[in-house]
Formats: C-alpha cells, structure tokens, sequence
C-alpha cells in the first residue's frame, strides 16, 4: 500500500511539471552513470580599507566635570581624524558611558566602598580608506586617545571576489570530473545537480585582540594589512558518456 501510494505521489508530482522537464527529471532518474565530485577556487586580494575604533577615558570628582573634561578630549580627537582627511561619514560614535568609581577598602577593612569619582569613556569607530593606519593611531594618542581596539581590514567588493572564486571552483571540478572519467574509460557530458558549499569566507571585516594606547613618544606603529584568501567550494555532478 505504502508503495502504490507513493507511486501515485510520484506520478501527481511529474504532472505538475512541464513536460520538457518532467522528461528530463526521468531521465535523470534513470541516468545511473555519473560521476559526483568538488571543486574550489580562490582568489587572494589586498584589504581596501581598515577599521579601527579610538577611545578617550577621562576621570572627575563627580560625573560633570568627568563629562565635561571627556567632551573636550574627545572633541580634539574627532577633530584630529578629520584633519588626517578621513570623512565624516566614516566616524562614527561606538559608545558613550559613565560609571562611577569606588574606593578600594583596606585588607581585613569591613566599611563598604564609597564613590570616589566617575570616569567617562568615549569611543568612534572610523573607516580609513588610505589604509594610513599606522600614522592615524600615532597622531591620535598624541591628539589624546588612551585605548585602541577593534583593528581590522575588509574589502569594499568582497561578492565580486566570490564569483572570481567560484568560477575558478567550477573549473576545478570539470578537470576532476574529466580525469576520473578518463580514468573509467568515459567521458563526461551535460552538467547535472551543481551545488555551492559553505565558504570559507573571511568576515568583510576582521578584527584584533584589543590593545591599548602605547607611549606617543614610542616609534611609529607597523600595521600590516596582508592579504586575504577567499575561497568557493562546489558540488558538481556530471553525467558518464561513452
């Protein structure tokens, strides 16, 4: 019963195809030569920009005049990424947070902490197309930012790279297909199911461990951009022929 049921689903399904195709989905069926295999192709390119996000802390006996201490440094900060020719439009305000500071009581002491202060943090996320990163982060301490994190490179057009990688991967996967052809004394024919993998895609951005501000007296910072590899994967089937 279970299988004259499910013949008669079968036969309901071809019914909704168009005939073209419901004689190729038999045909495909019926076809029992065929050779599966994967292919991968990569493509390596330089970042087009970098990201990294700079912060100012300051510190006051009560939160206005942390606040306002913390305005002014964060102000002459903003001020000196412009000045470096970066745009407005890629600086922008990551966060902006107050907390109060407690005093630290003495070992064995049983008084509760009290507020000593507040401390106020304020950070931008900036976009460098230049890739002068480098330079900015120098002339930034100076300019008074004490905390750097967030360093990372994208690419402006990573799907364009893609398909550059799954053409390549495509190819891969006709050479193998030919070669275990060859090898059973065949040849292969018309492309059959050609699925894409999960990519080994590296974020638009990526991002390093955060780090803290160096002395400004210190030499330039290196900051090495490198190269990414972006990789596409497929699943190709390609039908035997004699």
């Amino acid at each position: 019963m279970r299988l004259r049921l499910g013949f008669i689903t079968f036969l309901a399904t071809l019914a909704a195809i168009p005939p073209a195709q419901a004689l190729e989905r038999l045909s495909d069926i019926s076809n029992d030569r065929w050779v599966e295999v994967s292919g991968e192709g990569s493509v390596g390119a330089a970042p087009d920009f970098a990201r990294v996000t700079l912060g100012v802390t300051s510190t006051g006996k009560n939160a206005g005049e942390a606040m306002a201490a913390n305005a002014k440094a964060a102000s002459a900060l903003v001020s000196l990424i412009k000045a470096e020719g970066v745009a407005p439009a890629d600086i922008q305000t990551s966060e902006l947070s107050i907390s109060p500071m407690f005093s630290q009581p003495s070992p064995g002491q049983q008084t509760a902490p009290t507020i000593t202060g507040c401390s106020v943090s304020n950070n931008v996320a900036v976009t460098l197309r230049d890739m002068r990163l480098g330079s900015l982060l120098d002339k930034a301490v100076t300019a008074g930012a004490n905390s750097i994190y967030g360093v990372g490179f994208g690419h402006n057009y990573p799907n364009t790279l893609f398909d550059s990688a799954r053409t390549v991967a495509v190819a891969d996967a006709r050479r193998k297909a030919d070669i275990y052809a060859t090898g059973a004394g065949a040849r292969i024919g018309r492309l059959m199911p050609l699925t894409e993998e999960p990519s080994r895609k590296p974020p638009i951005v990526r991002y390093f461990p955060r780090a803290f501000a160096a002395d400004p007296a210190a030499p330039s910072t290196p900051i090495e951009a490198g190269a990414d590899k972006l990789t596409a994967t497929v699943l190709a089937r390609f039908e035997l022929t004699q």
